[in-house]
């Protein structure tokens, strides 16, 4: 199986090859998000101890080990906000759904014009917007497949666009659950269109001659955007290193549809089940070496007998800045 799943990547690989940096709506789709996997460098394909990890595969939620719900709120560039929640549910052992929400925040900013260079006293602001729901059953003891249906919004000020989406998913798990493996395809949907009011604009087709109509309204046609495919293979491997003491590895390659390939890759240290250390490392295969290392750190409590995960994530971004995650995960 693992074979054929490295003969389907590298034969997509080579139709994605060509540069599309730039070339598709909704980029925000590709941002790492939840505090586990930005801690490891987004390397999150084939982890299924998060919740969050239904957004990188939507297979992995039924080889959770519960019900389960997160809420991270990331600090990304230029005062921007990240807002992600997720959770899964098991109907059964073989089963389970899962939703997911991503909010990015751009912020409110005042308006200026010709006339008033100071300001308009009116504010402009964008959103970018995405949630769906999964559904994940094992097929053996092994494998595992999944989907997720997503709706998608984007809006700047007045104009918006909206799309459907589908993610699929494979999920592989040894019979020791030390070695497991996860390969995905995201972002299967309809084209992006912004439309909106201030598209709508009174012209005089011919503004040298008098007598003419000046009163009609055209819009201004804009065109329409692809959704930016991502293709995810990732490889995992647990390894008890004392009686008290674990340790995970993770690494993923991403094939996105705009833009280089991504390798990253991540080390869990898990310390008596109560403290985790994480470290990750994240490289886009261009010319600009865009390539950056991560850290985080987690502590298990609980709060009147429900378990809950306190997690930290800090990504220092060489070529922007940095940003920083912080989630909250419950067991229920």
């Amino acid at each position: 199986m693992i074979k054929y799943l490295i003969f389907i990547l590298y034969t997509l690989s080579l139709a994605f090859c060509q540069d599309k940096i730039g070339t598709s709506a909704a980029n925000f789709l590709g941002i790492s998000v939840g505090s586990s996997a930005t801690a490891l460098g987004g390397a999150f394909t084939s982890i299924s101890s998060d919740p969050s990890s239904l957004y990188y595969n939507p297979a992995s939620i039924s080889r959770s080990d519960g019900n389960k719900l997160t809420l991270n709120n990331t600090n990304w560039f230029l005062d921007t906000k990240i807002l992600f929640i997720s959770g899964n549910y098991r109907l059964n052992k073989n089963i389970s759904v899962g939703s997911f929400l991503i909010n990015l925040d751009y912020g409110d900013e005042e308006i200026t014009d010709f006339n008033n260079q100071e300001g308009t006293g009116t504010y402009w602001s964008a959103n970018d917007l995405a949630f769906g729901s999964a559904l994940s059953f094992n097929l053996t003891n092994e494998f595992s497949i999944g989907t997720t249906i997503k709706y998608i919004n984007q809006r700047i000020h007045n104009e918006t666009a909206n799309s459907v989406a589908t993610d699929i998913g494979i999920y592989y798990l040894s019979d020791l659950k030390k070695f497991s493996m996860g390969f995905s395809i995201s972002n299967f949907g309809l084209n992006m269109i912004l439309d909106g009011k201030d598209l709508y604009n009174r012209i005089d087709l011919d503004p040298e001659n008098g007598g003419n109509n000046e009163t009609i309204v055209a819009k201004i046609k804009t065109e329409s955007w692809p959704l930016p495919l991502f293709l995810r293979l990732g490889i995992s491997k647990q390894f008890q290193v004392a009686e008290n003491f674990s340790l995970l590895s993770s690494s993923d390659f991403i094939i996105p549809s705009d833009d280089a390939e991504v390798i990253c890759s991540g080390i869990e240290l898990k310390i008596k089940d109560l403290i985790i250390l994480r470290f990750g490392y994240n490289s886009t295969l261009n010319e600009y070496e865009d390539e950056y290392l991560t850290f985080g750190f987690g502590v298990k409590t609980k709060l009147n007998k429900i378990p809950i995960n306190i997690d930290y994530s800090f990504q220092n971004r060489n070529l922007l800045n940095q940003t920083s995650t912080i989630g909250l995960s419950f067991s229920f």
